[in-house]
């Protein structure tokens, strides 16, 4: 990385999220003459950021890897520290505010994304946040954030398979949940049906996770309701 994270947050564009808490910096930069998005976990509350921004920074950095070349992911461009990721800066506004007159083909182009990322070995896991789907300027999905992301395990272990796979599941409920808030016209009864029902292992891997964020928010962060 020839780039400096001093030099990067030195010339930053806008903040497009402030960071606390457990929530990082993310500021569009200028990089290379052009324009990137800087992701530094050292904008979260100081413990958290020692302790666990590596681990954020690293997960994220290897899932954009992992997806190197695929249409509506930010490339992976660097790592200016061990706490930060550099990538690609995508002209996109979040699904709930952007103004888009075609949904059906948005969502076709959507699912059409996920089933590359997960082909890919990818899981995003949080597409519950909504402002973790974008849409991009010519109407095309965006998706972003692989913090909490899941890759595929190996072939011989049916078990992380399994996993995987319902990790699969919950990625494609999201986009459902998604459809259901911005063009509910266009979830199908049996979608609907989805929508009300989860199968335990899935509350429970939720109920999991829920858990876990929570317990690292509140030993290592000023405020747990970050």
């Amino acid at each position: 990385m020839s780039v400096s994270l001093s030099e990067l947050r030195a010339d930053t564009i806008e903040a497009m999220r402030r960071g606390g808490g457990s929530r990082p910096d993310v500021l569009r930069v200028r990089c290379h003459n052009g324009e990137a998005v800087l992701k530094d976990q050292n904008g979260c509350d100081r413990a958290f950021a020692r302790l666990l921004g590596p681990l954020l920074a690293r997960r994220e950095a290897r899932a954009l890897r992992g997806l190197d070349d695929v249409p509506g992911v930010p490339a992976l461009l660097g790592r200016p520290d061990k706490r930060s990721v550099l990538m690609e800066y995508i002209p996109s506004t979040p699904i709930t505010r952007a103004s888009h007159n075609d949904w059906p083909e948005f969502f076709a182009a959507l699912e059409c994304l996920l089933d590359t990322l997960h082909t890919q070995g990818i899981a995003h896991c949080d597409l519950r946040s909504p402002n973790n789907t974008l849409v991009g300027e010519a109407g095309k999905p965006v998706l972003v954030d692989f913090v909490a992301s899941v890759r595929r395990g190996r072939s011989w272990n049916p078990v992380s398979i399994r996993i995987f796979d319902l990790f699969c599941r919950v990625d494609k409920k999201a986009v459902i949940k998604l459809k259901s808030i911005v063009a509910p016209e266009l979830v199908t009864p049996d979608e609907r049906h989805l929508l009300r029902h989860r199968s335990p292992l899935h509350r429970a891997i939720r109920r999991l996770g829920i858990g876990i964020r929570n317990v690292a928010r509140g030993l290592f962060t000023l405020s747990s309701n970050k």
